[in-house]
């Protein structure tokens, strides 16, 4: 408990506020929000105060969200990353499943970038990279309540399961 709760404190402490960094403090709250509350860790912030961080966190994701459904690393505006938006919406799902306030229309407009996650692949990425990045996506939609399985199933057809990687099996 003691590693995981230095591990909090790294989080919320930390200063950079790219989507990714906001999107995996964001996990780690509501990942161990039942935990947190339960012991009084040293260091650790009152409740309270990680549920505000939280809330902040989304409402700052939520102004970075570009028009295409997915965010970019720093600001509004620019390109739109897949790793990135993918990681955002698994947060988003993850917070509401723990009682934060997540705006809906939020989600449904990652829902619908990652629905169309191959579209936004840059062409320089490998093909390892993209079929990864495509199981984390449809990994993400499940928790959101969008199956897919014809799509798994091709995923999973086209590369063998010999073929992918660790985090694509997972």
């Amino acid at each position: 408990l003691q590693a995981l709760t230095d591990a909090v404190i790294y989080v919320v402490s930390y200063p950079f506020e790219c989507s990714e960094q906001l999107a995996s403090r964001v996990l780690a709250i509501a990942a161990l929000r039942d935990v947190l509350s339960a012991f009084s860790a040293e260091g650790l912030p009152p409740e309270d105060e990680l549920v505000a961080a939280v809330q902040r966190d989304l409402e700052r994701l939520e102004g970075l969200q570009n028009g295409d459904g997915g965010f970019p690393t720093w600001r509004r505006g620019r390109d739109s990353i897949p790793f990135h938006t993918i990681h955002v919406a698994h947060a988003l799902q993850r917070a509401e499943l723990k009682g934060f306030d997540v705006p809906q229309e939020l989600q449904a407009r990652a829902l619908e970038y990652l629905r169309r996650i191959e579209d936004h692949y840059p062409s320089w990425y490998g093909k390892r990279t993209r079929q990864t990045l495509s199981a984390y996506a449809l990994y993400v939609r499940d928790l959101m309540g969008d199956r897919d399985p014809g799509k798994a199933r091709r995923l999973l057809d086209e590369a063998g399961l010999d073929e992918l990687s660790l985090e694509a099996v997972g």
